[in-house]
């Protein structure tokens, strides 16, 4: 088995990292304090997420809830939520999670300002988040310091195989779910031995009750809440993804698997002997939870115009990094000059029509019978991938936040282009981690 110290050296934050992540911290609370004595607001302010439980990894943000009295109405919540983050952090964006909040910089730190209510274990939750302060409790009082370096561990893993994250564009892992499997299994490679074994689906409680199913490829009891599914994020490709990079690490443990985030770039992207496109739209300013749905519809849609028009894509990939790049690799990227027109059945009233119509010099060959249909061979005015696309398009309605853009399309061939586009590195990494260059 490799020696995990060097790595954990690396990602792991150093004490004076610490420091500085819990001095900003304290002085952003301070801030919010200051504030809800000022306006005399019932609330407190408190450090949750990574940073509070000791498993964060040196890039860690910072999380700060401001948990209100339920003696405020949700719209006050928000309302007082959003005043005090902005007040706070002046430079900062509203974003949107079940509710909006407050994100930006606070030195060289990302710094998240998200209102909830207070809740006690078991009552009843006014909205999601408002469990993420019991959350925070829960894994201080069951990991130590030791657990909390195996969830590092196990986060390195799952961001290695692109399997780390609970936003709708990975559907993967989220940082409590690694913390959870941990103080189940015990370590790292207990959580890696368990996938590695599992069939199916994975059902786990942490605490003796009720052990309620869900209609998810995994599921874990939240021990604060045991209605929930901590993972109901978690796709079914993305267990499937942890399971044979389990197996594959276990009999060959190399440290390539905890290389987070690395992508790579193939010097030719016409290897393949397929002819692969590119389709680009500007990025609209708002955040990628919201925007991931429209750009995944965009793919799709792409991905249909082709396939009836007889291309014959065979896989596809969307990114969001920079602007909306949707990648669609077909068999054929020009068509044939005649294509197969299929007719009425024979014994249709309007076959006669049909005969009628491509017999007078329309078609190439035809009509003429082909089981019990009629049809005729006739010519294909447009020819190009491009061209197909650009004018089919417009007839389909991708989502609010980009129809706009739909007019400034960029169709890119790589194979003609010196830049790295993140959606065919996207593409190319998904080659398993044990196998990749």
């Amino acid at each position: 088995m490799i020696d995990f110290g060097p790595i954990l050296r690396k990602y792991k934050p150093s004490e004076e990292q610490n420091r500085a992540l819990k001095q900003t911290a304290s002085e952003v609370m301070g801030r919010i304090n200051a504030i809800l004595e000022q306006k005399k607001i019932k609330a407190k302010s408190l450090l949750v997420g990574s940073v509070a439980k000791g498993t964060n990894l040196a890039s860690g943000d910072i999380d700060l809830f401001v948990i209100f009295s339920k003696d405020y109405s949700s719209r006050d919540m928000e309302r007082l939520g959003l005043m005090i983050g902005h007040e706070v952090l002046p430079e900062g964006r509203e974003k949107y999670a079940e509710h909006p909040y407050v994100s930006g910089q606070h030195g060289d730190r990302k710094v998240d300002i998200v209102p909830c209510f207070e809740i006690n274990p078991g009552t009843r939750i006014i909205s999601s988040v408002d469990r993420t302060p019991l959350h925070t409790d829960f894994v201080l009082k069951n990991l130590n310091a030791e657990g909390q370096d195996q969830v590092r561990l196990l986060k390195l893993f799952m961001k290695g195989i692109g399997v780390y994250g609970s936003e709708i564009k990975v559907s993967g892992f989220s940082g409590y779910v690694c913390e959870l499997l941990v103080i189940k299994y015990g370590s790292m490679l207990k959580v890696l031995e368990t996938f590695a074994s599992l069939k199916g689906k994975m059902r786990i409680s942490l605490e003796e009750g009720d052990m309620r199913d869900f209609d998810a490829p995994i599921v874990i009891i939240d021990p604060t809440d045991i209605t929930r599914n901590a993972a109901a994020a978690i796709s079914i490709e993305n267990l499937s993804r942890m399971k044979i990079n389990s197996r594959m690490f276990l009999a060959n443990p190399v440290e390539h698997y905890f290389n987070t985030g690395a992508i790579y770039f193939p010097e030719k992207y016409r290897e393949r002997g397929t002819v692969m496109r590119i389709f680009t739209l500007e990025k609209p300013d708002i955040i990628d939870d919201i925007l991931f749905s429209q750009a995944n519809r965009f793919r799709n849609i792409l991905v249909q115009i082709l396939e009836e028009d007889g291309f014959m894509p065979i896989s596809s990939e969307v990114d969001l990094s920079d602007d909306i790049e949707a990648m669609v690799e077909c068999k054929l990227g020009k068509l044939p000059a005649t294509k197969v027109h299929v007719g009425p059945p024979v014994d249709a009233q309007n076959a006669i029509d049909f005969i009628r119509k491509w017999s007078v010099g329309k078609a190439t060959l035809g009509p003429y019978v082909c089981g019990d249909r009629l049809c005729a061979d006739i010519p294909v005015e447009k020819r190009e991938l491009e061209e197909v696309v650009r004018e089919r398009i417009n007839g389909f309605v991708i989502g609010k936040n980009i129809d706009q853009f739909k007019a400034k399309m960029k169709i890119i061939d790589p194979s003609k282009s010196t830049r790295k586009f993140l959606v065919l590195g996207k593409f190319y990494s998904k080659v398993l981690p044990g196998l990749s260059p």
